[in-house]
């Protein structure tokens, strides 16, 4: 059974084993439940958001007012996709790059089949690469269908779509697959520590619950509670001015720090930009009128090009730990 395993594995013969290995890695995972349940997640979520923006929120004269005078300048497709899908992203794209990798290496471990790969002539780092690679281009797939989802939704609500709208939307595509493979890579790390891949699935579910939900929502808390009697009196001031309070400047200052090692933030920030986002709304500076402005795709890029650093950034850090870590691991 090992033998079969490892010549499907290493079949084409000329090739480059690292190819052959991702080829391998996305015949087996896109044929795995839990991708099958991350599109059905996407697609009842999605679907959740825009019926709640367009029937319930819309659909309410006051709040759909409201709701226009905040997206007036956006195409339809801009209204549904950043008040609905990114956030679908947002929250999915993780857990699709996390449930990939957590048991990318030690699975092949506990299986025994990586001592009979690594005795042919494939190196480690080819073997690393290999499985990495086919994870990516899996998360690739996976985004693909996660927009052309999108589109499909937007047409059945009967969202025009221009020529901008897929530009804009495309844009971001590099965007998330580069935030999907931060958790694919955290996953593959947590594989190479831990050696049960039910306990790496569990520690990947923990990790991305924290660093997603109540890491942000633990820093919120705390960054209130430390300029709470500052801002009090910036609430107080604000009735009679709209200039830009110190205390709430150094709040967001503040923030903004504690949250620069969450990938969502930036992501959010990326996406958010490149779909016409004000700037004063990242900045948490927004005070009325329409959230959005007209200016082109480079443009936006270039007020987030410290964001995509940072996403680079978190993607390459843990690599190079799971790299090193399992150069060095005892496999048996």
């Amino acid at each position: 059974m090992l033998e079969k395993y490892v010549k499907q594995t290493l079949q084409v013969s000329g090739m480059n084993p690292i190819l052959n290995i991702a080829m391998k890695e996305v015949y087996v995972q896109i044929k795995t439940k839990r991708f099958a349940i991350m599109v059905a997640l996407f697609v009842l979520l999605s679907l959740s958001f825009a019926y709640m923006i367009k029937n319930i929120v819309l659909g309410n004269p006051e709040v759909g007012e409201m709701y226009r005078q905040l997206y007036a300048g956006t195409s339809p497709f801009q209204m549904m996709f950043v008040s609905s899908f990114s956030g679908a992203l947002s929250n999915l794209l993780p857990f699709l790059g996390g449930l990939l990798g957590y048991d990318l290496i030690n699975r092949e471990i506990e299986q025994g089949t990586i001592k009979i790969t690594l005795s042919k002539p494939v190196y480690r780092d080819q073997f690393l690469l290999g499985k990495f690679f086919g994870s990516a281009l899996t998360i690739t797939v996976g985004v693909l269908i996660f927009y052309s989802l999108t589109l499909a939704f937007s047409l059945l609500f009967g969202v025009t779509i221009t020529g901008k709208d897929l530009a804009m939307l495309f844009a971001t595509l590099p965007f998330s697959i580069i935030y999907a493979l931060i958790f694919l890579v955290f996953g593959m790390l947590f594989s190479v520590i831990i050696k049960k891949p039910s306990t790496a699935l569990l520690v990947a579910i923990i990790f991305i619950f924290f660093l997603q939900f109540l890491y942000p929502m633990i820093v919120s808390i705390v960054t209130m509670f430390m300029y709470r009697d500052e801002l009090f009196q910036a609430a107080l001031i604000s009735n009679q001015t709209t200039m830009y309070s110190p205390a709430w400047e150094k709040y967001v200052h503040t923030l903004r720090t504690l949250m620069y090692i969450v990938p969502s933030s930036h992501y959010g920030s990326i996406v958010g930009s490149i779909f016409g986002q004000k700037i004063e709304i990242m900045n948490f500076q927004f005070f009325g009128g329409s959230m959005f402005e007209d200016r082109t795709i480079l443009e936006s890029l270039s007020l987030v090009w410290q964001n995509i650093v940072a996403l680079i950034v978190i993607l390459l850090l843990p690599f190079a730990v799971a790299y090193a870590k399992f150069m060095n691991k005892d496999l048996r």
